[in-house]
């Protein structure tokens, strides 16, 4: 069973995603067994990244009862000469587009997910289909955005991007919310229900100005109902959401400042949270040899031996990885702003304060792991996105804060956040460590 299950998302084609997907899953997999699930099943984009022959894909495990473990493909020799992704493999979507399986139903992926939970790897990556559906949705995490991938050379999908991180944070909060839910069981949280239906609903829309966003609801509530358990629980879920983004096709740091992360950043803050913790897990640099390792089918990583690797005697993947100084930059959580000084605005308008603090701390960070990795070639830019990648995988940090340990049903939401909820002795949810 995976360790952890890492979603690669973004908001329109064209940015890289794939490309993106298959060579992150290809230099985690030098650190442990890893397998990418190609979750387009419309139109795959991984068959055409990565030519290797196949021989069963989800067309078999959907249609012919083949078991998801079954469907992995491996790399021969002649895609992997040297042996170093031994360790990696591969589900394919089926070559054509077949109806049930380009629309795929609600039960069908269900079941999928079921499947991927008992996959023999350390780590599956998945990559999902462009844009923002039930396809995309039930794949993603509830407390965290997985890995989006965002590009300066779109700013539509860009903004995009950050339309993924509302549809999780409202999906996860209305699933919470949700009339019935064993929250309300608690005490005191009963109080305002309809109320957060409708606040909820006016945040989310984006032609009702009365709510800004998320901090407007949280300013609404406590003006109403002052300190009280709802509020506190809305506040928890919010402020423990991480978001996790890398620039492709970067091109340079100012450029990718101003028509990757400004528009990345500003559209979060304004219509989501200006509350909400982000961190950078790197870049992939313009480089024309992507285009034509996509055009052969032969994915860079697998295109030529590695690069300045250490003596035999060297681990190289540790040896890389002890080198990659500025792995840790943003990795740590910042303080949350908690319910503790809550500010009424006058009109409910975004925090413009808290923008700008926002963003100023992506650009800092942008141009600190610059500073330090700016000769990096762009195959140790995937290097060092699974370095940081890794870091965040590590104790004492949950595996709720970056993918997840299993692809999790709707109804199991609810009960998970009870029990965080019971483990922790404050009166306010806080992350349990």
């Amino acid at each position: 069973m995976p360790k952890r299950i890492i979603p690669v998302a973004s908001g329109k084609g064209g940015v890289g995603k794939t490309t993106f997907a298959v060579n992150f899953a290809l230099a985690l997999s030098r650190f442990a067994p890893t397998v990418l699930v190609d979750l387009d099943t419309g139109t795959s984009s991984v068959r055409s990244s990565l030519a290797a022959p196949v021989t069963r894909d989800l067309y078999h495990f959907h249609r012919k009862g083949a078991a998801l473990a079954d469907c992995i493909t491996r790399l021969d020799a002649s895609f992997d000469r040297t042996g170093q992704f031994r360790h990696f493999g591969f589900v394919a979507a089926p070559r054509h587009f077949i109806e049930d399986l380009g629309n795929p139903s609600a039960d069908f992926r269900r079941r999928l997910s079921e499947a991927i939970n008992l996959l023999p790897a350390d780590y599956v990556v998945l990559d999902l289909r462009a844009g923002l559906d039930a396809n995309v949705l039930d794949f993603l995490p509830y407390t965290n955005s997985g890995m989006l991938v965002v590009t300066p050379n779109l700013p539509q999908a860009t903004l995009a991007a950050s339309d993924i991180v509302k549809a999780i944070l409202f999906r996860t909060l209305r699933l919470i919310f949700a009339d019935g839910s064993e929250v309300y069981r608690l005490p005191g949280l009963s109080d305002g229900r309809e109320l957060i239906h409708d606040l909820l609903d006016q945040a989310e829309d984006v032609y009702d100005d009365r709510v800004q966003n998320l901090d407007g609801v949280m300013r609404e509530l406590k003006e109403l109902f002052g300190d009280q358990p709802l509020l506190r629980v809305l506040d928890w879920v919010i402020s423990d959401f991480r978001i996790h983004y890398i620039l492709n096709m970067f091109n340079g740091v100012e450029e990718s400042g101003r028509s990757a992360i400004d528009p990345f950043v500003r559209n979060i803050a304004e219509n989501v949270s200006s509350g909400l913790d982000m961190t950078q897990l790197g870049w992939v640099v313009q480089d024309p040899r992507i285009h034509r390792a996509n055009c052969s089918g032969m994915p860079l990583l697998l295109d030529g031996e590695p690069e300045r690797l250490r003596p035999a005697t060297v681990d190289p993947v540790l040896a890389e990885l002890e080198a990659l100084r500025s792995s840790m930059l943003g990795i740590d959580r910042r303080a949350a702003a908690r319910l503790t000084a809550p500010k009424r605005a006058a009109l409910p308008e975004p925090d413009l304060a808290g923008i700008e603090s926002l963003l100023g701390e992506q650009l800092d960070s942008l141009r600190a792991m610059f500073a330090d990795r700016r000769q990096d070639s762009v195959q140790q830019n995937f290097t060092y996105a699974v370095f940081r990648a890794l870091n965040l995988m590590e104790p004492p940090r949950l595996p709720t804060e970056f993918g997840m340990s299993r692809l999790a049903p709707p109804e199991r939401l609810v009960t998970w956040l009870l029990k965080r909820m019971a483990l922790t002795s404050s009166p306010t949810p806080q992350l349990v460590r």
